[in-house]
C-alpha cells in the first residue's frame, strides 16, 4: 500500500477502499499499533464498544483519536429502493383487498398478491386455506417493511485523526428532573390512613386546581363529555377561586414537592489544540486534518431533494489510564483560528505557522447506567 500526504489506498481485486489518515505533530501514535486501526464495523456503535478493547495505555505521548464512519450509499440506496417496492406492494395490496371488498368479500384478503390479482380477474370461488394464504402474505408483507425501516443505515470506515492530548478536558453528565407537586394523592393518602375527613373534605381542598382538575378528568369519562374540556375548564375555576380563598382563610393546600425524573441530557464534548507546524510535511498534514473534520462534519447533497447525513465519529483518548470514553458522536462544529498570535508564515510555502482549532461533538443518543459500567 502506498501513503499520499495522509491518505492511504488500499485495493484489492473485488473492491476498492480509500482511507485518510491524519496526524499531528508527526510523532503521535508511532509508539503504538491502535493510530490508524479499522475494526471493519458497519455500527458505530459496536465499532466504539470494540474500540475500548484497544486503548493504548503504553504510549510516551498520550493522543486522542479520531475515527470517521460515513453511510455506505450502495447499501442505502438499495434499502430506498426496496422499501418503495414493499410500500408499493402494501399499497396493491390494501387498493386490491378494497376492489374486492366491493364485489367479492373473499376477495379482499387476498387480491393484493400476484395469485390473488389472477383469480379475481377469473372470480375465483376462494377456499378458507387461500384466504389465509393472502392473508398471511399481506401481513408479512407489512411486517417485513416495518423490520426494515427499523435498522440503522449501515456505514464504512473511512480513516482517523490523531491529535496529542489537549488540556481541559470535561466530560459533564446531567440529569433533566421536572419540579412537580402530588397535592391530590397527599390528600388521598391522608384520607387512607384514617386522617380527619375535614383534611379532605373543605373549601380549601375541593377548590385547589389540582383537585378540581382531577375531577374535570372524571367527569369527562361520562359519555359525550371530553374530558381534556372538563380537566381545564375546572382547573382554570379552581385558580380563580384559590386567590379567594386563601384571601379570606390564609390557608392553601400544602404543594407536597417533588422532583420526577425526566431524561437523561445528550452531552457535548468540545477539545481545543494549538498547531505549531515545524515543517512543511506538518502544514500539509494541519491542512488534512482540518479538511477532514470539516468534511466529515458536513451533510452530503445528493440532489436538490436529498442530501446523507454526516459521518459518526467515534473518539477515543489514549496513553492515559481509566480516562472515560465517549460513545460515538457527530461533529456539532469546527472552528479553525490562523496565526491568532501573529501574522508570519513560513517562507517556503506560505502556511500559516500556528493554527488554533477546537472540534465540537455531541453524542447521538444518551447513555445509561450499564453504559458507563462498560467506560463510557
Amino acid at each position: 500500500m502506498a501513503l499520499v500526504k495522509g491518505t492511504e489506498k488500499r485495493e484489492q481485486a473485488d473492491y476498492k477502499e480509500i482511507f485518510e489518515h491524519w496526524k499531528y505533530p508527526a510523532t503521535v501514535g508511532n509508539d503504538t499499533a491502535v493510530d490508524n486501526i479499522n475494526f471493519n464495523s458497519h455500527e458505530s456503535s459496536d465499532y466504539a464498544i470494540k474500540r475500548m478493547s484497544a486503548i493504548s495505555e503504553d504510549t510516551h505521548e498520550p493522543f486522542m483519536l479520531f475515527e470517521f464512519m460515513t453511510i455506505d450509499e450502495t447499501l442505502a440506496m438499495a434499502k430506498i429502493t426496496k422499501g418503495a417496492e414493499q410500500i408499493g406492494a402494501i399499497k396493491d395490496a390494501i387498493v386490491g383487498g378494497m376492489i374486492g371488498a366491493i364485489k367479492d368479500p373473499e376477495a379482499a384478503v387476498v387480491a393484493g398478491t400476484d395469485a390473488g390479482w389472477d383469480a379475481y380477474a377469473n372470480r375465483k370461488t376462494y377456499n378458507k386455506e387461500e384466504i389465509k394464504a393472502g392473508w398471511n402474505s399481506a401481513i408479512s408483507t407489512v411486517r417485513g417493511w416495518i423490520k426494515d425501516a427499523n435498522k440503522v443505515a449501515e456505514r464504512n470506515y473511512t480513516g482517523s485523526i490523531a491529535l496529542y492530548m489537549p488540556t481541559d478536558i470535561q466530560i459533564s453528565d446531567s440529569m433533566v428532573y421536572n419540579e412537580d407537586t402530588r397535592k391530590l394523592g397527599a390528600a388521598l393518602n391522608q384520607f387512607a390512613e384514617g386522617g380527619n375527613s375535614g383534611d379532605l373534605v373543605n373549601w380549601v381542598t375541593l377548590t385547589d386546581p389540582a383537585v378540581l382538575a382531577a375531577a374535570g378528568a372524571a367527569a369527562g369519562m361520562i359519555p359525550g363529555i371530553p374530558a381534556a374540556v372538563t380537566a381545564v375548564i375546572t382547573g382554570s375555576i379552581g385558580t380563580l377561586i384559590q386567590a379567594e380563598m386563601q384571601r379570606h382563610t390564609g390557608k392553601v393546600m400544602n404543594p407536597n414537592e417533588l422532583v420526577r425524573y425526566a431524561s437523561t441530557a445528550l452531552r457535548t464534548f468540545t477539545f481545543n489544540w494549538t498547531i505549531l507546524p515545524d515543517s512543511e510535511h506538518e502544514s500539509d498534514e494541519a491542512a488534512g486534518l482540518i479538511k477532514f473534520f470539516r468534511k466529515s462534519a458536513h451533510a452530503k447533497k445528493q440532489s436538490d431533494v436529498m442530501v446523507t447525513v454526516p459521518d459518526h465519529v467515534i473518539c477515543s483518548f489514549h496513553g492515559a489510564k481509566d480516562m472515560i470514553q465517549l460513545p460515538p458522536c457527530f461533529i456539532e462544529t469546527v472552528n479553525v483560528t490562523y496565526n491568532p498570535n501573529n501574522t508570519s508564515f513560513f517562507k517556503k510555502n506560505n502556511a500559516p505557522v500556528e493554527i488554533g482549532l477546537s472540534v465540537g461533538l455531541k453524542e447521538i443518543v444518551p447513555i445509561y447506567a450499564d453504559d458507563v459500567e462498560r467506560g463510557y
